[in-house]
């Protein structure tokens, strides 16, 4: 099982991190895990879905989209990915997308939004175009829903991101290794108990030295105090990650979701070495990471 870091970034716009994404390798298979701006990009710079670009060789297989929830940070790449299956005839049918209560609508809205992209194109007589082969079956997800793909076991789980109160994280386990994908969360026990002894913890994180200079300082507008005050109450901070990936007794934390918030990524480092001794990197795009025992 190999994971590769797709996007590490948040909302704002960063050619260096583009939006939350990341995909899990299996023989010739691949899970998506959210699917945010410049998804697709980094999935052909990963030397992925290079069929229509005119490479040889057998293609690894797109199998499964998981959103982790529904802010559009974590699904604006969608669109991006599904066209480019379908056009590109990537597929005989769309990857299957699992995510939370909401993902049917939001598929449905997503295709009425490009339907006359679709029958203009699947009237043509263009081959390959037909509309099943854009539309994906979508499941959605509540606690302890599971599924498996060709060896790879995922379990998802609900985590605190209130005031979205449809938010998931992820373990993925190929019968050797165990990855958990926490998505966008507060603390959460239910986090800690789905992701003990982990091989990898993928946890978003912002730094809290940094937002707390904003709060005090004088020259920070009260506007921009409240929302900051806002994203504290519903995202993790790097001086409390730490002591989560201690309690899962992961062998190793990756961060990402960063909100930088002025850090370096030894600051982050600090923070969290304080209290969590396992490994500790701080993400970034394209970056790899082999889970074997």
């Amino acid at each position: 099982m190999k994971l590769t870091l797709l996007g590490t970034g948040t909302p704002s716009a960063d050619p260096l991190r583009r939006g939350p994404s990341q995909v899990i390798e299996k023989g010739n298979d691949l899970v998506l895990v959210d699917a945010g701006a410049g998804s697709l990009h980094r999935l052909v710079e990963a030397g992925y879905m290079r069929a229509v670009l005119g490479a040889g060789g057998p293609q690894p297989r797109l199998r499964r989209i998981l959103f982790t929830h529904l802010h559009s940070d974590h699904c604006t790449g969608l669109a991006d990915i599904l066209w480019f299956g379908w056009i590109g005839n990537l597929w005989d049918e769309p990857p299957v997308i699992s995510g939370p209560p909401g993902t049917a609508d939001f598929i449905r809205y997503l295709l009425l939004a490009y339907d006359y992209d679709i029958r203009v194109r699947s009237a043509g007589g263009e081959p390959g175009m037909q509309r099943h082969r854009l539309e994906p079956r979508v499941e959605e997800l509540e606690e302890g829903s599971a599924f498996e793909t060709n060896g790879l076991r995922m379990s998802a789980f609900r985590v605190e991101h209130d005031p979205c109160d449809q938010a998931f994280g992820y373990r993925i386990e190929d019968g050797s290794s165990a990855l958990v994908i926490s998505g966008d969360t507060s603390y959460s026990e239910n986090l800690v108990r789905h992701a003990q002894d982990a091989d990898l913890l993928v946890h978003e994180v912002y730094w809290s030295r940094g937002f707390e200079r904003t709060l005090s300082s004088p020259e920070t507008l009260e506007s921009r105090k409240n929302r900051v005050r806002f994203v504290q109450n519903y995202h993790t901070g790097s001086d409390e990650l730490g002591r989560i990936a201690s309690k899962t007794n992961a062998r190793q934390l990756i961060m990402s979701h960063l909100i930088m918030a002025g850090a370096r990524p030894a600051d982050l480092l600090a923070d969290v070495e304080s209290t969590y001794k396992g490994k500790t990197t701080v993400g970034e795009d394209l970056m790899t990471f082999e889970l074997a025992k």
